[in-house]
């Protein structure tokens, strides 16, 4: 059933689609026909327009005015971005902290050790860390896997040389003839002075090749024979390295005590280990009461630290060893 408002509609389309012109001659406006084409023309510019105005007013709409998940999304990343900033400011605290702990504990390693500690993560494996935050699990099991293979590996072979030791050891025929033993009776390991190598000489400060080991002392102090054996030489001056003692220990090992004060041992007298040939003095060019104490295998000077571990815990060796080999100037 046609309605009123249809009628109305159908009476303004030809109105809308017709196009007049101007006529010169009539002095009047003049319907011009459109045609099939040029309505539908018409109809498409009126469709686009319609289109166009929908955009338009649905951008101005968007920008303007939120919706409510909008809303609710705009104050959720607010939330985020303030509890992300609260964050990076509690990582930096600890970056602080983990900062300072990190020099305090490489004040105390110096300290104790009198040596700057190594970087065991970037001496083995520098991209260890980035490789646990980034592999997947099986790829860490397999790692581990290996590494284990490889320490089992380490564990062997030091065993085996261990073995290779004991064995050696075993072969020889009189054990105390080794100079095991520390050369002053209670030696502290923090008693440690210079050792093998080039040090500050006290007196002229220059470098120097040292060839021994400083062991401080009170004067006084009993010295005794590291090993068996026989006194080859026993000087007694007030220059040089003042009274001094040396000993012939069997497979080419010689032993040599210098600074010393008083002695009482005599050349070619046999000695036997731990027992005392000499106190602790500071005759001859000494900067302070010490023992200097070399041991020499085949007239070859070699660092008498390696030879204590007998007489040592692991942990006062290492002590003893880095102390000797950080220690930069010498006393004679």
């Amino acid at each position: 059933m046609w309605t009123r408002r249809d009628s109305l509609l159908l009476s303004i389309l030809p109105v809308i689609m017709s196009k007049y012109k101007f006529n010169r001659e009539q002095l009047s406006f003049v319907e011009e026909k459109l045609g099939i084409l040029g309505t539908l023309k018409m109809v498409f510019r009126y469709l686009l327009g319609t289109v166009l105005l929908a955009v338009i007013y649905y951008l101005v709409f968007a920008l303007l005015f939120n919706t409510t998940q909008e809303e609710r999304l705009i104050r959720e990343n607010e939330i985020l971005n303030a509890e992300y900033q609260r964050s990076l400011e509690k990582l930096g605290i600890l970056d602080e902290v983990l900062t300072d702990l990190k020099t305090k504990d490489r004040e105390i390693y110096k300290s104790i050790f009198k040596s700057t500690p190594p970087d065991m993560l970037v001496e083995h494996n520098s991209g260890l860390y980035a490789q646990l935050d980034t592999s997947s699990d099986r790829s860490l099991v397999s790692f581990t896997a290996d590494r284990i293979k490889f320490t089992e590996f380490l564990a062997s072979e030091q065993t085996r040389r261990i073995e290779s030791i004991y064995q050696s050891l075993s072969e020889i025929e009189n054990i105390t003839a080794l100079p095991t033993a520390l050369p002053i009776k209670g030696l502290s390991v923090s008693q440690t002075g210079a050792g093998v190598g080039l040090k500050i000489h006290p007196f002229y400060k220059t470098k120097e090749n040292h060839t021994g080991l400083d062991l401080l002392a009170g004067l006084g102090t009993e010295v005794i024979a590291t090993a068996d054996g026989v006194i080859r030489e026993v000087i007694r001056s007030d220059r040089g390295r003042g009274n001094q003692v040396r000993i012939s220990h069997s497979d080419g090992i010689e032993t040599y005590y210098a600074h010393l004060g008083e002695i009482f041992v005599r050349s070619g007298q046999k000695v036997s280990r731990g027992m005392v040939i000499a106190r602790v003095g500071n005759s001859g060019l000494s900067f302070a009461p010490h023992l200097h104490y070399e041991v020499m295998f085949n007239g070859k000077v070699v660092d008498p630290v390696n030879f204590f571990f007998a007489d040592l815990t692991p942990g006062d060796y290492r002590e003893m060893m880095i102390s000797a080999l950080n220690s930069g100037q010498s006393l004679d």
